[in-house]
């Protein structure tokens, strides 16, 4: 008979049996993950690795690898016994592997989703099974795995160029995590880049784009690495190790951002593309603005304020472009994307202005501008409080931040109303892409300075004259009071009042397009939807 004791497990039973399982989770979060990637990616490397480019571009890597570990040797006999000669060796081969890595692969990519796009094979792909994350991915994780092989390539050859001293290990760990980095980095800027032309003329423009970007990135990398390379890290440790983690998230930000650009752009009207991009302009919004808090406690306060300063600047630049693009979206919603809304009171409320449309995308874009500003004006007076004993002048700065910031908040709102009307006008005739927001957006901002200043200056007979309030839309000119610290706060007030009151307006004369409410789904869907899961 058996007993009490030998039922029980032994707790090392207990133990495997545990770490079984935690390895068996382990084992289909895998197989799930290469299901979802698996189809794209083995397709994407057989044509990669039985493709021409790569078989040329390899070789001559190897070639150039051994070519130069010869002659870079021998160029520093006998000295190479001696005297430290890592970072002449170093130099040569970053520019073996950076020549593949930051123009040929990145370039590779780009040419084959734009060809895939050109002769209809994304089409055949759009109606399988397959997502067009998944086709982005296949085409990003084939790139990777070609820079995989590049690098296993050289690595001897960068381990033997540390063995001959005068270059540390973090310093040579520094200089591949840049290469890495901005290898993948511009892969996604060629990927994005890829489905935004549809005629011969725009893919040689975009062509060439991608070749400056590339050429350009190619010549900064390379510039900075062979500094750090000769000269050394001249940063202290606490602001190298801010700057490796700020670039490694805003790259994972800025490359999940243009991924789901290349994926909207590949996915059919009918989807919702929109929440996506939103939702990731938000992490990077929320990333940008905890690194430039964290940012602002550095002990060194010119590079706290330069910081923070970079950060709010680079801030303005992507909500402009974004919020342009926002407004100048279709009002059409499918009754697809209109099932998914949020149906609760607190979901309408705070997840509405995730879902598509140019009213949506005002109200969202608005409200993240205005407490973007906020945070500018409130951390930089927390700024000033915690260096405020080492900053001469700083009163005189605070005064002309809060100024700039209000100014380009109230502007920034009263231009997005104004090219909501003209989108708005010009989609009763045609169905323009959202990129022509951004030419609205131009247009309405340099109209919008020149009219006044033009009629002012017909008015005075061609004379010199004096900022007024006359002038107040002429942006440009308020900017420049701004500098030269003559602007009033009372000008300042008019221009927040003018923006606001645009805004109200606005949202007051089309409130079934900024609140839209979800609609069910008939029971044919949901017997299909069933029957597909």
């Amino acid at each position: 008979m058996a007993t009490a004791t030998d039922s029980a497990e032994s707790p090392d039973v207990l133990v495997s049996k545990t770490a079984g399982d935690w390895w068996s989770r382990i084992d289909d979060w895998c197989e799930r993950i290469g299901d979802a990637v698996n189809p794209i990616l083995v397709k994407e490397t057989r044509q990669a690795l039985k493709s021409r480019q790569f078989l040329v571009t390899f070789s001559m890597l190897l070639f150039a690898a051994l070519a130069w570990t010869i002659a870079g040797s021998l160029m520093i006999m006998p000295q190479i016994y001696t005297s430290p000669s890592a970072p002449r060796m170093l130099i040569g081969y970053y520019v073996v592997l950076a020549i593949p890595l930051l123009l040929v692969v990145p370039l590779a990519a780009y040419r084959s989703l734009e060809i895939e796009i050109d002769d209809g094979t994304l089409e055949l792909l759009s109606i399988t099974s397959l997502s067009p994350w998944q086709i982005v991915l296949g085409k990003l994780a084939s790139a990777t795995l070609q820079m995989v092989l590049y690098f296993v390539a050289l690595l001897p050859c960068v381990a033997y160029a540390y063995t001959l001293r005068g270059v540390d290990l973090p310093t040579t760990f520094l200089m591949v995590a840049i290469l890495v980095v901005a290898a993948l980095l511009l892969t996604i800027v060629a990927l994005f880049f890829a489905p935004l032309a549809r005629g011969r003329t725009g893919r040689i423009a975009n062509l060439l784009a991608v070749l400056l970007i590339l050429l350009v990135s190619e010549y900064c990398v390379g510039a900075m690495v062979i500094y750090m390379l000769l000269e050394g890290n001249p940063m202290p440790a606490g602001v190298t190790g801010f700057l490796f983690v700020a670039t490694v998230l805003l790259s994972v930000c800025i490359g999940h951002l243009l991924l789901t650009a290349t994926a909207a752009q590949l996915t059919p009207e009918t989807e919702n593309r929109s929440t996506p991009l939103r939702v990731s302009l938000l992490v990077l919004t929320a990333v940008t603005i905890g690194l430039a808090a964290y940012a602002m406690q550095m002990e060194d306060e010119d590079i706290a304020i330069g910081t923070f300063l970079c950060f709010a600047v680079a801030l303005s630049a992507i909500w402009t472009l974004s919020a342009s693009m926002m407004v100048a979206e279709s009002s059409t919603m499918t009754p697809r994307i209109r099932r998914e809304l949020p149906s609760s009171f607190l979901a309408r409320c705070t997840l509405t202005w995730l879902t598509p449309g140019p009213a949506t995308g005002l109200v969202f874009a608005c409200g993240v501008i205005i407490l973007g500003g906020v945070f500018v004006i409130v951390g930089f007076e927390a700024l000033g409080r915690w260096h405020g004993g080492n900053i001469g002048g700083f009163g005189r700065a605070r005064t002309m931040i809060r100024q700039w910031t209000s100014l380009y908040v109230g502007y920034t709102i009263a231009f997005l109303v104004l090219e909501r009307v003209i989108v708005a006008l010009v989609r009763l005739r045609s169905n323009p892409r959202v990129e022509f927001g951004i030419a609205v957006f131009v247009v309405v901002a340099v109209m919008s300075s020149l009219a006044p200043y033009a009629i002012a200056m017909h008015a005075n007979d061609y004379r010199n004259f004096d900022y007024s309030r006359w002038q107040i839309t002429n942006w440009a000119w308020t900017f420049g009071e701004v500098v030269q610290g003559r602007l009033t706060q009372g000008d300042e007030s008019i221009i927040l009042t003018m923006a606001a009151a645009m805004f109200a307006i606005c949202l007051f004369a089309m409130p079934s397009t900024v609140l839209p409410r979800k609609i069910a789904t008939p029971k044919r869907v949901e017997e299909e939807m069933a029957k597909t899961v």
